[in-house]
């Protein structure tokens, strides 16, 4: 009796923990189960996880939202890449490009995009368009995004502007001092230029000769270019000391004059042609016509250059006659201030936008040298008068340009003597006076 009473006992105890190890296993199983579940989910599901992430609108901070991710489409253009062909080989629509490249337009030409310009798309999850930064370089940084109106709107971030005081000597020549002051050598151009009047930069500097820059420049990035120079001093044994301040009146007009007020520039240029082989007939009251073969004057000056050579306006003034004749060929026609007016013929084209009526600056592109008319040869013929009386151009006196505005010179003084004191090392220049 005893012993079936124990086995009793001994087969519920049995029983119980066989039931309780089933449930024990069951529930095991099935939390494995659910496990796997999960992790095949996420397996299967194609997350891109993108380096930039915007909050969305109306959702606050935490651990239980959901942050939107953005789609950022990267590109460099590579050499005979166009934004278009760069952008479609990333499955961009032809339609977003379209807008894209309508919107840059009004701030870049689209049509010579530099090799090496870098460009960020950015669109959210659903693929709408959210911006696209576009650097031609590592300065300049173009942003277009969306407007209120659904309409793109572009802008150019603007640099931090900077200015630096440069010092040099001259030991063999002013580009290679500039580059040991560690510079652009940009700023030796701009400089020559400067004082282009005052002093000739192949045959004048000699060793020792020093110059002081104030320069303007843009940062971003880490790094920087000159925008343009603010003031210079030029002092040579040979050319003497000269001073150049910028300055840009109300008006809007801007120049270089010396401290006193007055520009550094001549009236004219030196030649209407930059480059020109040499001069084939001079200014002359009796001259052989090759042509025609009898004497008469010729009062203008023949400067022999290839066709299709640029030739320049040698002053600002206004077109007044843009025309065709038997002599002349093709010829151009310029009044410039205080009764000049200069003459450009036996032209082989005028350049784009040149007709009467249309002003035209000092140095600028007006036409190309050629043999239209009576001419054995290509050649400019060159000639100016004042007050409708011919003048040997390579005779004439070049008269300056205009000084500084009378209404403006107190202006002009206050810039001057910031600017030279800068120079001398007396004060440091505030870059809030200097906003452009």
């Amino acid at each position: 009796m005893e012993k079936r009473k124990n086995f009793l006992k001994i087969s519920i105890i049995v029983l119980v923990g066989v039931i309780s190890g089933y449930l024990i296993v069951g529930l095991n199983i099935s939390s494995i189960k659910n496990s796997v579940s999960v992790k095949t989910h996420n397996e299967g599901t194609s997350i891109k996880v993108l380096p930039e992430k915007v909050k969305v609108k109306g959702q606050t901070e935490s651990s239980n939202t959901s942050v939107e991710k953005m789609i950022v489409i990267k590109g460099v253009l590579r050499r005979g890449d166009s934004l278009y062909s760069s952008l479609r080989k990333k499955g961009i629509s032809p339609e977003e490009i379209y807008k894209l490249k309508k919107a840059l337009s009004s701030v870049i030409n689209m049509t010579s995009l530099p090799s090496g310009s870098k460009y960020c798309l950015i669109h959210d999850a659903k693929g709408g368009f959210v911006k696209f930064i576009y650097n031609p370089n590592p300065i300049d940084t173009y942003i277009v995004s969306s407007s209120k109106n659904g309409k793109l709107k572009v802008y150019r971030e603007k640099p931090t502007l900077k200015i630096v005081k440069v010092e040099g000597k001259i030991e063999d020549s002013l580009y290679n001092a500039m580059l040991k002051t560690k510079q652009s050598p940009e700023l030796a151009v701009s400089l020559a230029r400067i004082f282009a009047w005052q002093i000739d930069f192949n045959t004048e500097p000699r060793r020792g000769d020093t110059f002081k820059l104030l320069v303007e420049k843009e940062e971003q990035n880490g790094f920087s270019r000159p925008v343009r120079i603010l003031a210079a001093q030029y002092d040579g044994k040979l050319t003497g000391k000269h001073t150049a301040i910028f300055f840009k009146d109300a008006s809007g007009h801007a120049d270089y004059y010396t401290p006193e007020g007055k520009s550094l520039r001549k009236a004219f240029l030196r030649a209407p042609l930059k480059y020109y082989k040499y001069i084939s007939s001079p200014f002359s009251y009796r001259r052989l016509h090759p042509i025609l073969r009898i004497w008469r004057p010729h009062l203008g000056i023949d400067y022999a250059a290839p066709i299709g050579t640029p030739v320049i306006a040698i002053a600002d003034g206004l077109v007044t006659v843009v025309s065709y004749s038997h002599d002349c060929g093709r010829y151009i026609k310029i009044r410039h201030l205080n009764g000049y007016e200069s003459v450009y013929a036996h032209l082989y084209r005028y350049a784009r936008g040149i007709r009467k009526g249309v002003r035209v600056h000092q140095g600028q592109v007006i036409a190309y040298v050629g043999s239209s008319g009576l001419s054995t040869g290509p050649h400019l013929y060159f000639a100016i008068s004042k007050n409708g009386r011919r003048l040997n151009f390579l005779k004439m006196k070049m008269p300056s340009a205009s000084s500084v505005n009378p209404k403006y010179i107190s202006q002009f003084k206050k810039v001057k003597n910031e600017y030279i004191s800068s120079l001398q090392g007396k004060i440091a220049y505030s870059l809030s006076r200097n906003e452009r």
